[in-house]
């Protein structure tokens, strides 16, 4: 457990209790902090879910891996806020019960409660490309945003015998969301005179419930290889949610004349509830030596209603009564799937493969009403999906594996329905109900080679993705700059992305050099006022890092890379553009007499090319220096200083289908921090830190 406060009012803690008995653990977790900081380590993470008891057990093979969704590792407290994303604060705590009952049950089950308050001020600036101009857009926005959640989950695994499981998964999360932004914009022509400028408040408070459950049943036969499952997955989903918007809207001429001014005060109420089942059934047969053979089917139904109901503010009365039909809308989507595969697998010495093929039916269809308008729309979906993996082992440390796979991405009700959304009068968005479903090709190659005994390692990792029907914005801006966005499908989408490392020793130094590069082009297109728009973006970004160890008390790190960015378009090939960002890196760990410990860590960024007011030059100095104490080492006090040159500024730059943007984000600067950390393990506070074969996976 750890406690900490300092200047600015930043505060850190965190605990971690756990008790074993046998197989039974009980878990207790807890995290505060302000300062951006990852809530819970790995090792905290796999003791509270249970997985360092599994291992302990035997069951966990040498590695262990906990996959979790973007929501659940942020409850987690898993990396709330990186270098660029606003200050905030983050609470959260749980505990968890893990045992097995008897000789045939299996139980895993933990509460979770996660308050979660960033903040962020950010600020701007676009340049957009039309066909024979271009457009300068401005924006400074505050946002206050709340979330609070609860989680509970259970894992029950029951062994009927030694031929039959059954596994019960049910989740239950409860959340309340509150958000708040305030944003002022301007947008230039190409001459610098105003085309429009404004300002909007907006808020909105959300109460929702999600129940998920997941039950199948798995039964293996006699015949080694030849199993049988079903799984059954449902769930179910409601919220209610309340919002308002406030904003005015001014319109020049080009000789920078007021032409209009549109103003709204609307408040708005919604209301959604969707419930949806998956059935899968898989059965598998040993066929020649060393293959099976996979047959699976499923089927899946979604059922999803919501209501919005918009309110225009009533200048007589002084409330808001009067119904807005154009925003005021009630529609039904059902979405139902049905799949059959068949796959070949098999496994050799040397090398193993699979290939197969599914045939998938999708079916969409919906109902929209929209003030006076009703849409109906029906959409049938038919693919014949084939998939194929190759591994081929040299020797136990070198090895390569291609992968092929196709998937389908079918769009949504909002991309379909043609009833316009103009909530925000500058972003007019429509749907189209002519849209066709994403047809996606994956292709990747991984070679890793590891040389333990020499303590050299080189991996390589190439990526490509090609998609037909890709689902793109079809732009249109008006000389008003008001953008009105319709979803289209295009043909010749595709991106190519890869990594490679080598990593050897440098015996003289008594360390070990590190060489990385990642690479990737992706081409694109998207309509501009009519005009195709054909994006190819390259990036390179090569790396050195190298390790130095003098002493077994010492540890010198120093790196640097760069990032190189070049973006061109075929819309204006004047505007292409072409930008770098160095980085510059060096830390170091010493281990001084008398249980002291100091640590630093330099790093020097440079930003160039980009819009005025972006190109900045960042040194982020961090420096502590600790103190261990008490039995076993148990105790630690530790003073750490962050950004002590007080110049950290978050700074990024996006190429968007029809923009450049550059982009400043308020970030957390100097602080000091006295903490206290103490730990109830005998081994103390230097004897828990190997994660060995651990990872966590978000998705």
């Amino acid at each position: 457990m750890a406690a900490g406060g300092g200047t600015g009012e930043r505060f850190e803690g965190k605990f971690n209790v756990n008790s074993f008995k046998g197989a039974r653990q009980l878990s207790a977790i807890g995290m505060a902090n302000n300062t951006n900081a990852e809530g819970f380590s790995f090792m905290d993470i796999i003791n509270f879910t249970g997985e360092l008891a599994r291992m302990q057990r035997g069951g966990g093979g040498g590695n262990i891996s906990i996959s979790m969704n973007g929501d659940e590792a942020a409850a987690m407290g898993l990396n709330p806020g990186g270098r660029n994303s606003g200050i905030n604060t983050a609470w959260g705590g749980g505990f968890n019960y893990n045992n097995i009952v008897g000789s045939k049950l299996d139980l895993q089950s933990n509460y979770f409660y996660n308050r979660f308050n960033p903040n962020q001020e950010s600020h701007i600036s676009r340049q957009y490309l039309l066909p024979d101009t271009t457009w300068y857009y401005k924006q400074d926005a505050l946002s206050d945003n709340l979330s609070n959640s609860h989680r509970l989950n259970l894992n029950l695994l029951y062994q009927l015998d030694s031929m039959n499981t059954i596994r019960i998964v049910p989740s239950i999360n409860f959340q309340r969301t509150r958000n708040q932004s305030r944003t002022s914009y301007q947008t230039l022509r190409e001459d610098l005179q105003k085309a429009n400028e404004g300002f909007s408040n907006s808020g909105s408070a959300t109460e929702a419930f999600n129940f998920r459950n997941e039950i199948s049943w798995r039964k293996k036969f006699a015949k080694r290889g030849r199993t049988f499952s079903l799984s059954l997955q449902t769930t179910l989903n409601q919220s209610d949610g309340t919002g308002s918007l406030s904003s005015i809207n001014s319109f020049y001429t080009p000789s920078n004349s007021l032409l209009r001014t549109d103003s709204l005060n609307q408040q708005s109420f919604t209301t959604a509830h969707l419930f949806g089942y998956n059935a899968r059934a898989v059965y598998t047969e040993p066929v020649w030596k060393r293959s099976l053979i996979e047959f699976s089917a499923g089927r899946s139904q979604t059922r999803n209603t919501s209501q919005k109901e918009t309110f225009d503010y009533n200048k007589n009365n002084g409330k808001f009564d009067e119904v807005n039909e154009q925003l005021t809308n009630d529609f039904e989507n059902n979405y139902d799937y049905t799949v059959a595969g068949l796959r070949l697998r098999s496994q050799r010495k040397k090398y193993n493969f699979m290939f197969g093929a599914s045939w998938q039916q999708a079916e969409l269809g919906g109902k929209i009403i929209s003030g006076s308008k009703d849409s109906l729309i029906s959409k049938t979906f038919r693919n014949i999906l084939p998939n194929a993996r190759f591994q081929y082992k040299f020797s136990r440390y070198r090895s390569f594996a291609i992968t092929y796979n196709t998937a389908t991405n079918q769009p949504s009700m909002s991309q379909l329905q043609p009833v316009p959304d103009n909530s925000n009068t500058l972003n007019i968005r429509e749907g189209n109900p002519d849209l066709k479903q994403e047809f996606n090709h994956n292709i990747q190659a991984n070679f890793n080679l590891v040389s333990p005994f020499k303590n050299r390692n080189f991996f390589l990792f190439l990526r490509g993705q090609l998609t037909n029907n890709k689902i793109v914005n079809y732009d249109t801006i008006s000389q008003l700059g008001v953008r009105t966005t319709r979803p289209v499908n295009v043909n010749g989408v595709y991106n190519i992305n890869g990594d490679i490392s080598y990593s050897m020793p440098v015996r003289f130094l008594k360390g070990n050099i590190e060489m990385r590069s990642n690479t990737s082009f992706n081409n694109t297109r998207q309509y501009i006022n009519g005009i195709e728009n054909t994006i190819k973006i390259f990036s390179f970004g090569p790396s050195l890092r190298l390790d130095v160890n003098p002493t077994d008390k010492l540890n010198i790190t120093a790196g640097g890379g760069f990032n190189y960015n070049n973006a061109r378009y075929s819309l204006q090939q004047s505007l292409n553009t072409k930008y770098f960002s160095h980085e510059l890196e060096t830390s170091l760990d010493w281990e001084m007499p008398k249980g002291f410990f100091f640590s630093t860590d330099l790093s020097y960024i440079v930003n160039n090319q980009r819009a005025s007011g972006f190109n900045t030059k960042i040194a982020l100095w961090n420096a502590s220096i600790s103190k261990q104490m008490l039995r076993f080492n148990r105790g630690e006090l530790k003073l750490s200083a962050r950004d002590l040159l007080n110049q950290n500024i978050g700074i990024s730059r996006n190429t968007r289908d029809n923009y450049i943007e550059d982009a400043s984000v308020m970030t957390l600067r100097r602080y000091f921090l006295l903490s206290f950390t103490y730990s109830l393990s005998k081994v103390g506070l230097g004897g828990g830190n190997n994660n060995g074969g651990m990872r966590i996976i978000t998705r």
